[in-house]
């Protein structure tokens, strides 16, 4: 995928990517992508986040073992990686768990809602750069698990888990319905 530096061309080509090539990820290119993150906006300008970039072979190949189960828990044991054209994390380049503060070990919309912000502006600079993402939750079948794969401590919960890296394939614009489809005024129905 070639960068994108028009806002507006960057929208609708942002995709959910889920097979990367080989091709390394720069450390400048992660570093600016979680630049981006940073400023997005947080209730209260708390800016709760914390990012765990993980590149170590051995993290990744704990992290897709346990995202292996998950996936066969929901899909069946029978439904193989690449069916779903879902490449298997020991093989993504780079992941990013997005991690949020939660106090009393809880979590709400509102910490959703100071987070998810953060992980839009990490997906989007990584678009913007020729890259590709997905913010991923199915893990959290083994939240505990990847909690401690991760080194994660109490006070802090994952938020999403976004794999990183140039996708495999060129992609073109996503597909959604006309925006004339979703929209309501001033009431439902």
């Amino acid at each position: 995928m070639e960068p994108v530096t028009d806002v507006w061309e960057l929208f609708p080509r942002q995709r959910a990517v889920r097979a990367f090539s080989d091709r390394e990820v720069p450390e400048e290119a992660v570093t600016r992508i979680l630049e981006a993150a940073t400023r997005a906006p947080s209730s209260q300008n708390t800016m709760p986040w914390q990012f765990v970039v993980v590149r170590d072979q051995a993290q990744k190949d704990a992290l897709s073992a346990a995202y292996d189960r998950c996936f066969a828990q929901v899909y069946g044991d029978d439904a193989p990686a690449r069916a779903a054209g879902r490449q298997p994390w020991s093989e993504v380049p780079v992941l990013i768990a997005a991690c949020v503060e939660a106090p009393n070990g809880r979590t709400s919309m509102m910490t959703g809602a100071s987070v998810y912000p953060a992980v839009q502006n990490l997906m989007l600079a990584a678009r913007a750069l020729g890259m590709g993402t997905v913010l991923t939750t199915l893990w959290r079948r083994e939240n505990d698990n990847i909690r401690t794969i991760l080194g994660i401590p109490e006070g802090w919960e994952i938020a999403a888990i976004t794999p990183l890296g140039y996708p495999a394939t060129p992609l073109g614009k996503n597909r959604r319905p006309p925006v004339q489809d979703v929209i309501r005024h001033d009431r439902w129905a």
